[in-house]
């Protein structure tokens, strides 16, 4: 069997935990034989899932592309929540939680009472605005979510509360008993994803929103006029099978907007965790799937 996950080109958090953890969950598991194939962490099931191998569905959901059809090939151990087993029409039965959660059967949850704040954005924030100087403005610990695993682990566990705006920086949180809170930075955030699995820990997706912010330091002066010339263009409604051009940079009033509230959100956030009872019996189900996924 082999691992299917998405592969992002710099690298992203949520995603890169698949061949990080599934090799340590089931080790000697995987060989090169790609006629089976682990659907793990990540919104996976859509259109791109390869209709002639057998899939095996463990904690993976719905939420971008179109969906797929489900044939018997596929052998559904769990989803990720509610929302993707009935748009999937799959049994009730099938619902679990996000995969990601068997971090604990390899981790034990840690963190500082006194530590840092983590900010960590979606990683398609990342590459639209200098998030790493405003979350040093803010006295937050910037943890990109293109860093690779370990560093992520390493600097969660300096952390006594984490402003997220990536799912799974929420998920693994949680799951190290980390206080976190959902945090909007952009447009770009599937509200979808974030419940279906916050719906199997009884919790309510309630974020925090700031001001879009955008600013590319590496814009050419050409590419500005373009970029402008474009936006006055499609605004009179010329141009609309062109690509969207980048957004102006922001303002520094805009900026400091966004500082002012994160501040405000950090200082007044209690941060959410899912209960405890909850979370060892979703690891007892994700860990029942493990074993019928190896027998």
């Amino acid at each position: 069997m082999q691992l299917f996950y998405y592969k992002d080109e710099v690298g992203n958090f949520g995603d890169d935990l698949n061949p990080w953890l599934w090799p340590k969950l089931l080790p000697d598991f995987f060989n090169d034989d790609s006629s089976e194939l682990l659907v793990g962490i990540g919104t996976l099931l859509n259109h791109r899932l390869p209709n002639d191998k057998t899939l095996h569905i463990v904690g993976s959901g719905v939420g971008y592309g179109q969906l797929p059809a489900v044939t018997d090939k596929w052998k559904v151990h769990a989803v990720r929540g509610p929302y993707s087993a009935k748009a999937l029409d799959l049994d009730p039965s099938t619902v679990v939680t996000d995969s990601a959660l068997l971090l604990r059967n390899v981790m034990e949850p840690t963190h500082k009472e006194n530590g840092d704040i983590g900010f960590m954005p979606h990683y398609l924030s990342c590459r639209s605005a200098d998030w790493e100087n405003i979350a040093e403005a803010c006295g937050f610990r910037f943890i990109s979510p293109e860093w690779s695993v370990d560093k992520v682990f390493a600097e969660m566990a300096q952390c006594r509360l984490m402003l997220t705006e990536a799912m799974h920086g929420a998920i693994v949180a949680d799951a190290l008993r980390l206080p976190w809170k959902a945090v909007i930075l952009g447009d770009h955030v599937n509200q979808v994803k974030w419940q279906d699995w916050l719906s199997t820990v009884d919790m309510q997706y309630q974020p925090e929103s700031v001001p879009n912010y955008f600013y590319s330091a590496g814009t050419s002066s050409v590419n500005a006029i373009k970029d402008e010339v474009k936006r006055q263009l499609q605004s009179v409604g010329f141009g609309k099978s062109w690509y969207k051009p980048k957004p102006r940079n922001s303002s520094a009033k805009v900026r400091s907007d966004v500082c002012s509230q994160l501040s405000a959100i950090a200082n007044s956030a209690q941060g959410e965790l899912s209960g405890e009872a909850i979370q060892n019996q979703l690891i007892l189900r994700l860990n029942q799937s493990l074993d019928a996924l190896q027998a």
